[in-house]
């Protein structure tokens, strides 16, 4: 009996089809998804893929929409939460969404309580707002309402709290702003596809509203003197400073300043100090009026402006030398790959320093002066 030889593959094709095998992905295990829709002031789709990868997996995939994506161990991101995989190399997937009309009008009262009113067309189910720093969740959606601090946007649509946690925290220091719940019916983009389909699917709608004004402002209560850090204490600033330290007082900061440039502004008379604070508050509905200055100076840094949300001025030390403030600062500007309100802003920051002084000069925090455009009591 003739015996028909055996075919053997190539070396390299059994390499091709070993290879092929080990690179072949398949969908992480306990597949779930969350998204959250902003509309308004920052249009983006945030999407969370939860999951898990398969024993001795490092990769897995999934598909979004018209995109297969490739999911893999977490990255390090504010956005990175636990039992979440990265996707494509980031925190989550990202996606513009659909452009849309205001949804919400929101000013801010001095009694503690905001006017707020919904828009045609919208449908909203509650009302979040920020100053910069803290969160309160408005107790309606309609008229005159009250307020009470919140963990973010704790409770809103369907985040899980610590994705209300991560979205708050993202939008915090963009100056102060709203955020409206949209009704799950009235959220302008249709669900997103996955494939495999998920065991879990949740899907928030969120309207940003930038800018949120104050209708009479107030004077700022003082803040707490500041004993700059000294150079050797592993705090910043890192920069030394010349002279001698002296102690500062925070008084107020802010986004919406009518300051269209970088600049540096000093006040050591109290018609210089109401000057100082229009320009600060100038976009508001009011102005505060300064406490009266006593011999001391208010220096008053101004960023300028800027496209987006995101940005801030602290100013972390100062020190005196020959009659020459020197004062430090800090500027913070968005994280790479962070969600910003698409609002022109102009973030500022005023000191209160003991004594009067003609001349300041501002550095950052690498010891670099800070340039300066203005006149007047621009220094």
């Amino acid at each position: 009996m003739t015996r028909t030889p055996r075919k053997t593959l190539p070396a390299a094709a059994l390499l091709g089809v070993s290879l092929l095998s080990a690179c072949t992905m398949t969908a992480p295990g306990n597949l779930r998804v969350h998204e959250a829709l902003l509309y308004g002031g920052t249009q983006e789709r945030i999407v969370w893929v939860y999951g898990t990868l398969g024993q001795g997996s490092t990769q897995s995939s999934v598909k979004l929409g018209a995109a297969t994506a490739d999911l893999r161990a977490q990255v390090n991101d504010p956005l990175a939460l636990d039992g979440t995989l990265s996707v494509n190399g980031k925190a989550t997937y990202r996606a513009p969404t659909t452009a849309t009309t205001q949804k919400l009008s929101v000013t801010r009262r001095t009694d503690g309580t905001f006017n707020v009113t919904p828009l045609p067309g919208a449908a909203l189910s509650a009302v979040y707002f920020t100053d910069g720093q803290t969160w309160t969740k408005l107790n309606g959606t309609s008229g005159v309402v009250t307020g009470t601090r919140s963990d973010g946007l704790s409770g809103a649509g369907q985040l899980s709290s610590a994705e209300a946690t991560a979205l708050g925290g993202a939008l915090l220091g963009q100056g102060p702003l709203a955020v409206g719940v949209l009704d799950s019916a009235s959220i302008p983009d249709a669900p997103l596809t996955v494939e495999p389909a998920p065991g879990e699917y949740r899907r928030t709608g969120l309207y940003v509203l930038p800018n949120v004004t104050t209708q009479t402002a107030v004077t700022p209560t003082p803040g707490t003197p500041v004993r700059p850090t000294l150079p050797g204490t592993g705090n910043p600033p890192a920069v030394s400073l010349p002279g001698a330290a002296v102690t500062f007082t925070e008084i107020a900061a802010g986004s919406q300043a009518t300051v269209t440039g970088l600049s540096v502004q000093t006040a050591r008379t109290d018609a210089e100090a109401r000057a100082l604070y229009a320009a600060a508050y100038g976009r508001q509905t009011g102005v505060p009026t300064p406490a009266a200055l006593n011999g001391s100076t208010l220096v008053g840094v101004f960023l300028g402006q800027r496209a987006t949300g995101g940005y801030s001025v602290k100013v972390t030390g100062a020190s005196v030398s020959g009659g020459t403030l020197t004062v430090a600062v800090q500027v913070k500007a968005p994280a790479a790959g962070s969600f910003t309100t698409q609002a022109i802003t102009s973030p500022w920051a005023i000191v209160r320093v003991p004594g009067s002084f003609s001349t300041v000069n501002v550095v950052d925090e690498t010891g670099q002066p800070l340039r300066a455009t203005g006149s007047g009591t621009n220094r």
